[in-house]
């Protein structure tokens, strides 16, 4: 099964409830030799290339101009935004689509106004969009320029931005269409350069410069970090003086509504310094935005087809939620940096399994009332570990420089210790795999890992357990109260139960476990349904139907841990890209229609690889999100695989961006590595079952 997908699309929110209860929506919504390669890297761009309005917008005029006092009126607003800019967005680059969207729909919500989302496929269709009449606010990150600002006008900046000269060495560039263009005529006006298509992102940019096709360009401060983070190859040449305002727009021909959303902005006060700094309560509040920081793990934060998920994180967002607040994500590599982060000012909060330690006490910290209690667990497959003599004569492994190789050293029991380099979660692999016979971890990741895999068993807890908190700066004792009572309203109450449920017990033991024997040409109730679908989009309709058995057991009815729905399991949030009402995503006919046009269009973000291959990668990507597999691939390329070949090459990357050396190197960090190859090989593995029962059924019959 595709085991996570989105959590909501929740962009708005409804009065304050008690405890843990968040507050819902109310608008619903590669080849080898220079020239091939160039070629190949060139294609390898995103874009779903459609637009459309989300469920549960009101039909206005076609083309409408009006200024604010004909919005008020008809009563909606329409936004413009790019289409599927939060399957690619990575939260540490700190300027995120999805905020911007909450801060619109927060807009209207203050004037009564429902909302329209119209969506394009890249900045000239916004733009189109304004000018056409279709839309009345583009919603995006959007530069000003001099050539942008003859189009449309700009809101007062919601932010700022300098921008850096990447890459090599400064010789041929290469950079995006529009204000990149600008910096580089202005700073390089004599530079060789190199045209790049407008519908590549920062990512492809970078795998061309990694790709010897130029050797340098020009990016903003936030997306220019990561590439630096992610790539040996690539350094930081210059940072340009230029400070870049980044603003919505509109059309020049409507001032009051320009003057209504500047007063909206600057009140929220989102015109703001790159680095705020250390924020008391007051100005969080005033700011409409909470600053977490955390690691990626699965028990923490991680992206997974496009959603935010993780423990730490929905209990952080449920906090923010119950404020009103929008909630901003940055990812640190490790937990040193997360507390120079903190100390530095750059986070409101760390959330990210702490314990209180004499160090970050020394710091200054203030640590905010436990919201778990763990102990620490021995962790099997098959029988669990039920007293310590059962562990006689066996080995345990744990990774070095844990807590844990004290803890079994203390308990003197009659067993061996082997301290490995490997991390928890590639030990409870191994143990799954029975090439390690037990591991000790904390409860809740024994839980979790659990609940991924029903082959591990968590057995034994030991005593004294440990209780995990936040952390804020020093000082601010206003929003340690604030957290506190939180934590105290819903700690171990219905949500908050509901919530670790949902993260950390075993439930697949007790689904029960289906068996299709197939004996004639029908290998589902729903092949008629399929074989249309999956024809006009070029794929064997027996793929499709290998693929829905690992999604949902030809369950229509079925709900995933994260909310993906349906036959194909597709979520909410991908549904509305393709204008399509979430609630209908059960009904077989759509759900299929969902499945397949998303499946398609994640083998087009692929064109650089031969149609094989194309497959296997658009299947990684619909299971793990395309960030993780553009991840994947990269690494495979530094380990000396080939990132072209998924078996045995990327997905061999893909399994090592569990472990925490390599996801902190990653753009989009950690993901379940095993959990997306699995999906990738189990589905083949029944494709290939379905093709040869056809051939020996066509040859039976010749």
């Amino acid at each position: 099964m595709s085991a996570l997908g989105s959590v909501d699309q929740a962009t708005g929110y409804e009065p304050e409830r008690r405890g843990f209860e968040s507050l819902s929506a109310r608008h619903r919504g590669r080849a080898s030799g220079a020239a091939p390669l160039l070629l190949a890297l060139l294609t390898l761009l995103p874009g779903c290339g459609m637009t459309g309005s989300e469920p549960g917008a009101s039909a206005v005029p076609a083309a409408t101009t009006d200024d604010w006092s004909l919005i008020r009126e008809r009563g909606i607003i329409r936004f413009a935004r790019l289409g599927f800019e939060e399957f690619d967005t990575l939260p540490s680059q700190g300027l995120s689509e999805h905020r911007y969207r909450f801060l619109a729909e927060r807009f209207a919500d203050r004037y009564a106004l429902r909302t329209e989302w119209v969506v394009e496929h890249n900045i000239e269709g916004l733009f189109l969009a304004l000018e056409e009449g279709r839309a009345d606010v583009a919603v995006a990150t959007l530069t000003e320029t001099e050539s942008r600002r003859n189009r449309v006008a700009f809101t007062v900046p919601l932010t700022v931005s300098r921008e850096w000269v990447i890459g090599r060495s400064e010789g041929v560039f290469g950079v995006l269409p529009g204000a990149y263009e600008e910096s580089l005529a202005t700073h390089y006006p004599n530079a060789p350069r190199m045209v790049v298509p407008d519908d590549a992102d920062h990512r492809t940019i970078q795998d061309l410069i990694e790709a010897g096709v130029f050797e340098a360009t020009i990016m903003d401060e936030a997306a220019a970090r990561v590439a630096l983070r992610t790539s040996s190859a690539i350094r930081k040449l210059r940072e340009l003086p230029d400070v870049r305002r980044i603003a919505w727009a509109l059309r020049p021909a409507n001032p009051d509504l320009r003057s209504v959303l500047d007063q909206y902005l600057t009140e929220l006060h989102t015109v703001h310094e790159e680095s705020p700094g250390a924020r008391d309560w007051p100005a969080i509040r005033a700011s409409g935005q909470l600053r977490m920081l955390t690691i990626s793990s699965p028990a923490t934060y991680y992206l997974w087809r496009g959603a935010q998920l993780g423990f730490e994180y929905e209990l952080v967002r449920r906090f923010a939620d119950s404020h009103g607040l929008d909630l901003w994500v940055t990812v640190a590599a490790d937990h040193e940096e997360l507390a120079a982060e903190l100390a530095a000012g750059r986070g409101d909060l760390v959330a990210a399994g702490w314990v209180m330690t004499p160090a970050r006490v020394a710091a200054g910290l203030l640590f905010t009332r436990h919201y778990l209690e763990i102990r620490e667990t021995f962790v099997t497959a098959g029988e669990p570990v039920s007293d310590l003599a059962v562990l006689a004569g066996r080995t345990v492994t744990v990774p070095q420089a844990t807590s844990y190789v004290a803890r079994l050293a203390a308990l003197r029991g009659n067993f061996d210790i082997e301290v490995s380099e490997l991390s928890s979660h590639s030990i409870l692999e191994a143990v799954a795999e029975g090439e390690l016979e037990v591991t000790l971890v904390d409860s809740h990741h024994a839980e979790l890992a659990a609940t991924f895999d029903p082959r591990l068993t968590p057995g034994l807890a030991l005593d004294p357990g440990m209780r995990l908190v936040w952390a804020v700066g020093p000082g601010r004792h206003d929003l340690k109260r604030e957290l506190d009572a939180f934590l105290d309203a819903g700690y171990r109450g219905t949500d908050f139960n509901v919530l670790y449920n949902k993260y950390f017990v075993n439930r697949r033991r007790q689904a029960e476990q289906r068996e299709h024997r197939i004996t004639g040409r029908q290998l589902s109730e729903y092949d008629a349904l399929i074989k249309p679908r999956a024809a006009a989009e070029g794929f064997d309709w027996r793929l499709i139907v290998a693929q829905m058995y690992e999604e949902s057991g030809f369950d229509p009815a079925r709900v995933s841990f994260a909310g993906a729905r349906g036959l194909l399991q597709i979520m909410p949030r991908t549904a509305i890209e393709f204008g399509i009402d979430p609630a209908r995503l059960f009904d077989p006919v759509v759900g299929i229609d969902a499945g397949v046009r998303y499946l398609a269009w994640s083998r087009d973000r692929f064109p650089d690889l031969p149609p094989g291959e194309q497959l296997w990668f658009a299947l990684a990507s619909y299971n793990g999100g395309f960030g993780h597999v553009r991840d994947a691939r990269r690494l495979a390329r530094q380990l000396g695989l080939d990132g072209s070949r998924w078996f045995g090459h990327v997905e061999e990357a893909m399994l090592k961006l569990s472990e925490p050396r390599y996801a902190s190197q990653a753009a989009y960090g950690y993901v379940r590595g095993s959990e997306v190859t699995s999906y990738v090989r189990n589905i083949r593995t029944r494709y290939r079952a379905y093709v040869v029962h056809f051939r020996q059924l066509d040859s039976a019959h010749r």
